[in-house]
């Protein structure tokens, strides 16, 4: 039983180490991207830091997705 829960623990704190990667990551590329302006730097930042991972995906997939390509 022991094995068991260690192992889910060490599985839930690699997914939640993961999601802050990816989290700053997008927070990172929002405030170095150049095609954004200040108030669209700021919303985007604001979003990440209230709404966590969702704005960062949907980041991903409207910005910087499109910047890559």
């Amino acid at each position: 039983m022991f094995g068991l829960a260690f192992g889910l623990i060490f599985f839930l704190s690699l997914l939640f180490l993961a999601i802050l990667a990816f989290e700053v990551w997008m927070f990172v590329d929002a405030v170095r991207n150049p095609k954004l302006t200040d108030n669209e730097k700021l919303i985007w930042c604001l979003g990440m830091i209230f709404v966590h991972p969702v704005i960062a995906i949907v980041y991903y997939f409207i910005v910087y997705l499109k910047r890559t390509q």
